[in-house]
Parts: C-alpha cells; sequence; structure tokens
C-alpha cells in the first residue's frame, strides 16, 4: 500500500478562527479534530502523547492569555467541564505549535498548561 503524503499548507483564516475558538471553549475538541482531520494527528496515550500536524504555523500564532486559563478554570471548577475536558484542552494548547503565549506571562501560562494537562492523572 502506498502511504499517502499529507501537504504542508498555511492554515486559513476560518481555520486560525477556529482555532481561537477552542481556547475560548467555544468549540470543543472533537470538533476542532473533525475539522483538521486531513491535516492533524493527535493521540491521547496514557504513557505517551503524540501531535503531528501538516499545516505551517500560522504568524502570528493563535494567543493564549492567563484569561483563558482562568476561564477553563473556572469552567471545571463549576463542573461546566469534565476533568478530561480540562486535560484534554490544555494538552492541545500545549503540543500545538499554533499557539502562542510569548511574552510577560509566558512562564505562568506554561506552568499553568502543564498542572492542568495532568488532571485526570492525579484522580486515579
Amino acid at each position: 500500500m502506498t502511504q499517502k503524503i499529507k501537504a504542508n499548507r498555511p492554515l486559513t483564516p476560518d481555520e486560525k478562527e477556529l482555532l481561537a475558538r477552542f481556547v475560548r471553549f467555544e468549540v470543543s475538541l472533537d470538533e476542532v479534530l473533525t475539522h483538521f482531520q486531513d491535516i492533524l494527528e493527535m493521540d491521547f496515550g496514557r504513557e505517551k502523547r503524540t501531535f503531528v500536524s501538516y499545516f505551517q504555523l500560522p504568524v502570528p500564532g493563535v494567543r493564549v492569555e492567563v484569561s483563558h486559563i482562568n476561564s477553563a478554570i473556572e469552567k471545571h471548577n463549576q463542573g461546566e467541564i469534565t476533568d478530561d475536558e480540562t486535560y484534554r484542552w490544555a494538552t492541545f494548547l500545549l503540543l500545538n505549535e499554533a499557539y502562542d503565549w510569548e511574552g510577560p506571562d509566558e512562564d505562568e501560562i506554561a506552568e499553568m498548561l502543564n498542572e492542568l494537562s495532568l488532571l485526570p492523572k492525579r484522580a486515579h
């Protein structure tokens, strides 16, 4: 069998907006993965998480702010989103280089996302 070679193409403005909407929990990860199924591969394995993209990184990247993370934590604490949704959200942001949080809060953002990406493992 011949393996299909995927093109490395730029994101459309609508695709970049979809990624921004995901940061704000306006769309689910399943919706994002369905839309990007031809240019993105992701596996949330127990031992190893993988992410492969077949798109060019947007410049500038899709912004992630402390306020986005605080909003996610608040939604989680209020029961609006599950541990798994929070974990998958944070993991997707960490692994997807289309997202950008460079700036004065970058260390805090990275630390917060790392903590959230471990959430389900603490529950076991």
